[in-house]
C-alpha cells in the first residue's frame, strides 16, 4: 500500500482536528512452522496499514484502514470518535519535532532477501539439532523472518521513518524413558539471521528435557533459588514492568507509587531502559509517537530514578517522556511498554558459590501474577536441585511464590549468561529465601 501520508494529515485537519497523527507500518513476514519432525506450514504474509489519531479539544479519537481508498474515510472516522469523547483539560498536545539519534544494526539485507525455502532449510536445522540427543524428539516449532518499515509524521512537524529486521526461532522438545516425560523449549530472536544459531537451539532444548528425566520431589521450604533469563523475564514481565508504568502510577495501580528516589532492590542492582542499543528488538530513532529514543535509568544502586513515560502521561507530571510510547499493530494506539530492559548486577559464579537451592529455566503461569502488587504463585519448568555447588537432579514438581518487590530486595548474585530476551536482557540472577512448595 503506498499510502501519501501528508495527504492523510491534511484530511485530517480538513475533517476538523486541531492535531493529527499518522502511524503507519508496511510488514513482510515468512513464518515455518514445524510439527514433530516435519514443515507442517510455509507461508509469506504482507500487512499494510496507518493508523490516525485525531485531537479535537484535547479528546483524541483513532481510526486505522490498510485500504489506501479508505483512509480519507479514516481520517474522518478518527475525528469523528474525539468528538464523541469528553474534552481532556490534561492534554498538552503530541509530540514536537526535535532531532532524533540514527540507531545502527536495526537492518539486515539477508533477512529482506531470504526466501521461504531458506527458511525451511533453517527449520530442519533446528530438528537435526533435536536429534542427536537420545530419547528425544521434537514437539513443535517456528521459524519466522520479518521486515519492517515503519513511518510517523503529526502536525506539530514530527517525520520518522525505519526500516527494521528480525529473525527467530523457537523449538519445543519431549524426551522419554520408562514411561516418564519431560518437555523444554529454546529460542533465539536476533537482528541479524547469522546469529541466531539454528542447530544449538534444537540441541539446547533437547539436552534440557533429556536432563529433566527421573525428576526427584522437593519439600516446602525456604531456600536460593536460582532464575536463569528466562524465568526472570517470565516475571518482570508480569510483574515489575506494569508497576513502572507512569500511567499504572498515576491511576494508582501500582506498588511503586509515591516510590521514587527511595530504594526499591539490591543495592547491587541497576536496571536501564535504553531505546538506543545498537541491534536491539526494541531499539529505534524514536518511540511509537516520534519522541526520541534515549537512556534511561529505572533503577540505580537498588535507587528507583524515575517511571517510564509517554507523552501524555509526562505531561500529567510535568516531566518529559522517556520515550516509551509503544505500538504492536498499526490499529492500536500506544501503550507504555519497555524497550531494550537491562539488568544489571556484578557476575560471578552463582552456581558453584551456591551450596543448597534450586535453579529454574522458566515458568509456567507467569501470567497469572497479581502486577498491582506484585505477587506471584507460579510453576516452575525444568528445575533442578543445587547442592555444593553442582546442578544434580531434575525435580518434579514445584511452585515458586512470593513478591516481585521483596525478590528485587532479595538478589545476592548474577551469572554472566546474559540473554536477549526480546524486550528484556538479563542474566541468571540468585535470590535468596524465596519459598519453593
Amino acid at each position: 500500500m503506498n499510502l501519501n501520508l501528508e495527504e492523510a494529515l491534511r484530511l485530517g485537519e480538513r475533517a476538523g482536528a486541531d492535531e493529527v497523527e499518522v502511524y503507519a507500518v508496511s510488514n513482510r513476514s515468512i513464518e515455518i512452522e514445524i510439527k514433530r519432525d516435519t514443515i507442517e506450514l510455509a507461508r509469506e504474509s504482507l500487512v499494510h496499514g496507518v493508523g490516525i489519531r485525531a485531537v479535537v479539544d484535547g479528546a483524541v479519537g483513532f481510526a486505522s484502514t490498510n485500504r489506501e481508498e479508505r483512509l480519507s474515510d479514516a481520517a474522518t472516522l478518527a475525528v469523528k470518535t474525539a468528538r464523541l469523547r469528553r474534552s481532556n483539560p490534561k492534554w498538552r498536545g503530541l509530540p514536537s519535532r526535535t532531532e532524533h539519534p540514527v540507531v545502527k544494526g536495526l537492518y539486515d539485507r539477508k533477512i529482506e532477501d531470504i526466501g521461504v525455502e531458506e527458511c525451511i532449510d533453517h527449520a530442519f536445522e533446528m530438528i537435526r539439532g533435536v536429534a542427536g540427543t537420545r530419547e528425544t524428539s521434537p514437539v513443535r516449532g517456528r521459524v519466522t523472518c520479518t521486515t519492517t518499515e515503519h513511518e510517523i509524521l503529526n502536525t506539530s512537524g514530527v517525520e520518522a521513518l525505519e526500516k527494521a529486521t528480525v529473525a527467530d526461532a523457537y523449538i519445543e522438545t519431549i524426551s522419554r524413558r520408562d514411561g516418564e516425560t519431560a518437555t523444554a523449549y529454546d529460542f533465539e530472536v536476533s537482528r541479524r539471521i547469522d546469529e541466531i544459531n539454528f542447530y544449538g537451539i534444537g540441541k539446547s532444548a533437547a539436552e534440557l528435557s533429556r536432563r529433566s528425566l527421573g525428576t526427584t520431589k522437593v519439600l516446602s521450604e525456604r531456600t536460593t533459588v536460582l532464575l536463569q533469563p528466562m524465568a526472570v523475564a517470565d516475571l518482570l514481565e508480569q510483574t515489575f514492568v506494569p508497576a513502572l508504568s507512569a500511567e499504572n502510577v498515576q491511576k494508582n495501580r501500582s506498588s511503586l507509587r509515591g516510590r521514587l528516589h527511595t530504594t526499591v532492590a539490591s543495592e547491587d542492582l541497576t536496571i536501564i531502559d535504553d531505546g538506543l542499543v545498537r541491534g536491539g528488538l526494541r531499539s529505534a530513532a524514536t518511540d511509537d509517537e516520534g519522541t526520541p529514543s534515549q537512556r534511561t535509568m529505572v533503577i540505580e544502586k537498588g535507587v528507583l530514578q524515575t517511571y517510564l513515560y509517554d507523552k501524555y502521561t509526562a505531561d500529567q507530571d510535568e516531566t518529559v517522556s522517556t520515550a516509551n510510547a509503544i505500538r504492536y499493530t498499526y490499529n492500536q494506539t500506544p501503550v507504555i511498554s519497555t524497550r531494550n530492559f537491562i539488568i544489571e548486577y556484578p557476575d560471578s559464579g552463582v552456581i558453584e558459590e551456591t551450596r543448597s537451592g534450586v535453579i529454574i529455566h522458566s515458568f509456567i503461569g507467569a501470567h497469572t501474577a497479581n502486577p498491582i502488587t506484585g505477587d506471584f504463585s507460579v510453576e516452575a519448568r525444568n528445575s533442578f536441585t543445587i547442592r555444593d555447588g553442582e546442578i544434580r537432579e531434575p525435580i518434579k514438581t514445584m511452585m515458586l511464590a512470593g513478591n516481585v518487590f521483596e525478590l528485587l530486595q532479595n538478589i545476592s548474585g548474577a551469572g554472566s549468561d546474559v540473554k536477549n530476551l526480546g524486550s528484556i536482557i538479563t542474566p541468571t540472577l540468585r535470590i535468596e529465601e524465596m519459598k519453593i512448595v
